[in-house]
């Protein structure tokens, strides 16, 4: 058995300590002041190793590193998550199936960070996981990103059915514009045929018809 333990960090950003003393000042208003959870990075420390996941080009993301002593990030805090049963053989083996499922690419800052990294070994581990506020950021925040995808697609979707309709609508009148024309160029052939007849009608009433239309002498 061993101790599993929560490192937790404020985000640094390097050679700016304006914004990452702005980002810790933020996190104490945030964590301990409203105790809504702030902007954070996780790594979980078990027999010795602290183990976090993050953005690479290629390559799993997950990594090792001294417990507390993560050199991209400023260390807040520890919070302890109770005890593992597994050995650390069992640790091991645990670990290297994660890196082969958590590759580095596949990193996004809301949907699947570090801390949702430190969800995912807790859970194998059989420990407690992180506490709610670790990654409260990220989650409201993809809640708000995947309400707003929702509403663009459900817009899209509106203005491709009323194209839809438009165009739908829009056959139907050439179809029946074209119907009326037709009819309307038959009528028209039908008159121009039927004054035609009766033009021929009349001249051949007028003219002489034999010895008929001779004039008597």
């Amino acid at each position: 058995m061993a101790l599993v333990t929560l490192s937790v960090y404020d985000i640094k950003h390097p050679g700016n300590e304006g914004v990452t003393s702005a980002v810790a000042s933020l996190n104490a208003l945030t964590r301990d002041g409203l105790r809504l959870g702030g902007i954070f990075h996780g790594g979980v420390e078990v027999y010795g190793d602290e183990w976090s996941f993050g953005y690479i080009d290629r390559g799993t993301g997950v990594y090792r590193c001294q417990p507390k002593k993560n050199p991209m990030y400023a260390y807040r805090e520890s919070v302890a998550l109770g005890v593992t049963s597994l050995s650390p053989a069992r640790v091991s083996a645990a670990v290297a199936a994660l890196k082969a499922a958590w590759d580095g690419p596949s990193y996004d800052a809301l949907g699947r960070n570090c801390n949702h990294f430190c969800e995912a070994l807790c859970e194998a581990l059989g420990c407690e996981g992180p506490p709610k506020w670790l990654n409260s950021f990220a989650n409201n925040a993809r809640g708000v990103r995947d309400a707003a995808v929702s509403a663009r697609e459900a817009t899209e979707r509106a203005v491709e059915g009323a194209w839809a309709w438009i165009a739908s609508a829009t056959s139907q009148s050439t179809s029946s514009v074209s119907t009326v024309r037709t009819a309307g160029e038959g009528a028209e052939e039908g008159a121009r045929e039927r004054e035609f007849d009766s033009e021929a009608t009349s001249a051949t009433d007028d003219a002489p018809h034999g010895d008929a239309g001779r004039e008597t002498r």
